[in-house]
Order: structure tokens, then C-alpha cells, then sequence
């Protein structure tokens, strides 16, 4: 499994930028891929609660399960789909007048895709790297 890990400090207070990063409704304005989410029960924010993001060709979509869910400190969000898994999980800290956010992102082919998994883990982690700094670069736009 591939890793990567980053923080990034995002001039919004921690409660701010925990609930948005929470509310999967937020989602396709940050994340490249993602076109879509919605809820698969009625469980929401807490560990279990289930949601689905259908991705940007319209064609695909990921599980995703909210593995562990700390109001304000943690959120960690497992993916799935035939030919990948992924975990994310941000970390909140109040620092200064904003919040440095750590998140560490883990990926794993699966399936065929197996055969090209560094390029294509790699790959996934490299966009979702990308999707944190435009999250900070939106939201500190906002202001």
C-alpha cells in the first residue's frame, strides 16, 4: 500500500473547516473527480455511516465509509470500488487564527489494476494531493 502525508494550514477555524470537510455535500467543489455524493443510510458524520461519490465521467463511483469520526480532531474515510482502496484521514489542529489540517492518504490497487499499482497508486494519491491545496486555496479565496 502507497502513502503519502501532508499538512497544510488553512486560515479558517478548526469547527469551520472540520464541518466542511464533513459534509460530503462539499465534496465535488474541491475534489477534481468527484461530480457527485449522496448518503446510503440514514447514519451521517459517524463511524460506519455510509456515502457514495460518483466520479466526474459520470460512469464510475466509490463506497466510501467513514471509518473513525472525532468531532473537530479526526475524520478518516475508507474508499472502494473494484479497482481500488483508499484511506484518508484528515487530522484538525487549531494553530494561530486557522487550523493546520494533516491528512494522510493511503491507496491500493485492486483486481487487474493490481498488475500497474505503483503508477496507478501513485497516480490517485498524487490528484487527492492536489485536491488539499485547492480546498485551502478555495476556502482562503472565500474570506
Amino acid at each position: 500500500m502507497r502513502s503519502i502525508h501532508q499538512q497544510v494550514e488553512i486560515n479558517w477555524p478548526v469547527r469551520a473547516l472540520f464541518n466542511y470537510v464533513s459534509d460530503i455535500s462539499n465534496n465535488a467543489s474541491w475534489q477534481q473527480r468527484v461530480e457527485d455524493t449522496e448518503w446510503l443510510n440514514d447514519e451521517r458524520n459517524t463511524s460506519g455511516a455510509r456515502f457514495k461519490e460518483v466520479h466526474a465521467n459520470g460512469k464510475s463511483h466509490v463506497l466510501c465509509e467513514i471509518a473513525e469520526f472525532i468531532p473537530y480532531q479526526k475524520r478518516s474515510v475508507v474508499s472502494k470500488n473494484r479497482a481500488f482502496q483508499s484511506t484518508c484521514t484528515f487530522e484538525f489542529e487549531p494553530c494561530h487564527s486557522g487550523t493546520v489540517m494533516k491528512v494522510t492518504m493511503q491507496a491500493r490497487a485492486r483486481g487487474l489494476y493490481k498488475l500497474f499499482d505503483p503508477f496507478v497508486s501513485n497516480r490517485f494519491l498524487e490528484e487527492r494531493s492536489r485536491d488539499i491545496f485547492r480546498l485551502k486555496e478555495m476556502l482562503e479565496l472565500e474570506d
